[in-house]
């Protein structure tokens, strides 16, 4: 029993040295000894980088779920990518944050001459629409540009989106039925889905208000299905935040409905918080009860935000305008 309890502690000592000595640009958490280690679906168990890469190499999809905020998980995307290219594959990457309405701006930047990861963002107005500063994201560019490989929107149109969230997926006409969303989910993953924006919102909104949310939820993980398929090529690299990842209710969901039997990696990059060890406590899963990604990676943590006491003092706002 000693013994067995000196090698976990002495394993847990090695691994947050290994991570400490990895150059982590997040500053919360680093002596979490989680931090750098990577936990697999497959065996219930942590495994190494190698065969993160190994499974990815042998994938025709691959989902990269991130934080969008957390400058290490698109350190790490990039380093994947370099990784598949480096094992001969030349995939496309799709980026959620980029949709159709930005696919022209896209094509159009990366067919000039002098297109380069530092002008990516601005290229696509990544910053004016909203998403984090785009040096956190540069490394996707870098890698993909360094390895010459495919970039392409995943995203559906803003515009598409307000449409749907007032009149539903059946605003889509035939489309719809095209990218898959004429399947209804199976009732318990359509609940745990309103659960989730529910839980997302901090409960501030009525569930059943969510009902709208979760048609747009649907069609935007439809829609980055259809880039992935629609990819030319040695298949493709979503770039995503980590719901939209999820083996059993997302992206995946709708890549099985439409790919027959591709193979397809899911990753979710996760933060760490700072009392909590177990892995068990981070993997999330669906209602079988079966973990939702097949790696999960574990990163200090990039900043701590009151999520909900933003959201309350933007309705607040807006309540009395």
């Amino acid at each position: 029993m000693l013994k067995t309890l000196a090698a976990t502690l002495l394993g847990l000592a090695v691994f947050a040295a290994l991570a400490a000595a990895e150059d982590w640009a997040s500053p919360l958490y680093k002596d979490n000894p989680l931090v750098g280690r990577i936990w697999s679906r497959a065996s219930g168990g942590f495994v190494e980088r190698a065969a993160v890469e190994q499974a990815i190499a042998g994938a025709r999809y691959v989902l990269l779920g991130e934080t969008h905020s957390n400058g290490d998980h698109h350190r790490l995307q990039g380093e994947m990518i370099t990784a598949l290219a480096g094992a001969g594959r030349r995939p496309t990457v799709v980026f959620e944050m980029i949709g159709a309405d930005y696919a022209d701006k896209l094509a159009g930047y990366l067919a000039g001459p002098d297109a380069t990861a530092e002008g990516f963002g601005a290229a696509v107005d990544w910053e004016k629409r909203g998403w984090p500063e785009w040096k956190l994201y540069q490394p996707i560019v870098e890698a993909a540009l360094g390895a010459g490989l495919p970039m392409r929107a995943g995203d559906v149109a803003r515009d598409t989106q307000r449409t749907v969230g007032k009149e539903g997926l059946a605003a889509l006409g035939e489309r719809a039925a095209a990218l898959g969303l004429d399947r209804p989910l199976e009732q318990p993953l359509a609940d745990a889905l309103l659960d989730e924006l529910f839980q997302s919102h901090c409960e501030l909104v009525p569930r059943e208000a969510m009902t709208p949310m979760a048609g747009v939820q649907r069609l935007r993980d439809a829609a980055m299905a259809d880039a992935m398929i629609a990819a030319d090529g040695d298949g493709a690299v979503l770039i995503t935040g980590g719901e939209h990842a999820r083996l059993d209710r997302a992206v995946p969901w709708y890549l099985r409905a439409r790919a027959g039997e591709a193979a397809i990696v899911s990753v979710r990059f996760m933060e760490v918080e700072p009392a909590e060890t177990d892995p068990a406590e981070y993997v999330t899963r669906d209602p079988a009860g079966s973990a939702t990604f097949d790696y999960v990676w574990f990163t200090p943590k990039w900043e701590e935000k009151d999520h909900c006491a933003e959201l309350k003092a933007r309705f607040e706002k807006k309540d009395k305008k």
